[in-house]
């Protein structure tokens, strides 16, 4: 659903992250996109982000330190960011900076691979990876499997539980004895990617997972980061735990006005951003209660205006909604405006 007198007026008054998205992925119209690519990689904000996405030489952290974790500098933060700001693999910027990643010989995973896909940065071992992993997704969710934990009585039987968690759901062992086989955060980012490849089978895999989380049954059983890991020496009752999350569930699924307004913005409106990219989620009642709630947020003029704090940028996941904003400078009177409008169009022209 383009609205191209919106799209004009984003690229008469946005700076250049938006103006090139628009071009790009709204009117798709690469010659003008192309114009404005030096002004994109001269923003400040570009700059900023991809100075940190880039590992500083000589390397000093492990790469799991590098890729997962909270600081700007951490792949799923400075990769997700860039996107934002309309970078992604066809820029030799973005492929010089994750060269690091790119040259590792252990591929650490999910989260890498995801981001790669989320960024259409075209390397083989990411494409394999995922699709091995779609296949354990899928088999996974055909199975309709929602209890994922052990009973209370077993869980009495553990002993070295932390007391912050003992009154938390503890995954059974069983459902991660070769990884995890249950879709997570960082999949609902990447999968869609896939939908590329025009294979229908994939397809119809990708269709099956995003089915599986979009029901009132995965909501009401699943735990908010689905719980605490064991792992270690579970049978001999001495083993180890780990807090669980990025799970992949819709923020505020029963009432997202609520959650808006109530708890985590920013983390729903990433989330909205991505799965909006699933036909299945644009069909759900979240999705269509979404849209609703932020019409209240347009103006007489057909922009929208959010409230501020749900654009604001905060060190933190990029998944969770700490660099949703557009990279607008913050000192014009209608950045707001303009960051609010453009991610409405985001999100509409999946419909």
């Amino acid at each position: 659903m383009l609205d191209e007198k919106t799209c004009a007026w984003l690229i008469d008054n946005a700076d250049a992250p938006i103006k090139y998205r628009v071009a790009r992925e709204l009117l798709q119209d690469e010659k003008s996109a192309k114009k404005i690519e030096s002004e994109l990689l001269e923003h400040k904000e570009v700059q900023k982000w991809l100075a940190n996405l880039k590992p500083n030489e000589p390397v000093q952290y492990s790469i799991g330190y590098l890729e997962h974790g909270s600081f700007d500098f951490c792949l799923e933060n400075a990769l997700p960011k860039l996107i934002q700001l309309g970078l992604h693999g066809g820029f030799e910027q973005i492929i010089e900076a994750v060269g690091f990643y790119i040259n590792q010989n252990n591929f650490s995973g999910i989260a890498m691979a995801n981001l790669f896909l989320m960024a259409n940065i075209k390397n083989e071992t990411a494409l394999k990876y995922m699709l091995d992993r779609l296949d354990k997704l899928y088999n996974f969710a055909k199975r309709g499997i929602y209890n994922l934990y052990i009973s209370e009585e077993e869980k009495k039987k553990l002993t070295g539980i932390p007391p912050r968690w003992k009154d938390k759901n503890f995954i059974n062992p069983e459902f991660f004895k070769s990884g995890y086989c249950y879709p997570l955060i960082y999949d609902i980012i990447g999968l869609h990617r896939l939908y590329d490849l025009n294979n229908s089978d994939v397809d119809m895999k990708i269709n099956g997972v995003i089915n599986y989380i979009s029901t009132d049954e995965f909501h009401n059983k699943i735990s908010d980061g689905y719980g605490i890991l064991i792992s270690g020496k579970y049978a001999s009752g001495n083993p180890q735990y780990h807090g669980m999350g990025w799970d992949p569930k819709y923020p505020g699924w029963f009432d997202p006005a609520d959650y808006l307004e109530n708890f985590n913005a920013p983390k729903l409106l990433f989330f909205a951003q991505n799965i909006s990219k699933y036909p299945h989620a644009l069909k759900t009642k979240w999705f269509d209660d979404l849209l609703n709630y932020l019409e209240k947020y347009k103006t007489k003029s057909e922009t929208y205006i959010f409230p501020q704090k749900w654009l604001n940028e905060s060190q933190g996941y990029a998944v969770q909604g700490h660099h949703l904003s557009f990279g607008e400078n913050k000192r014009k009177k209608n950045r707001l405006e303009i960051e609010s409008t453009f991610y409405m169009q985001l999100i509409k022209q999946n419909i």
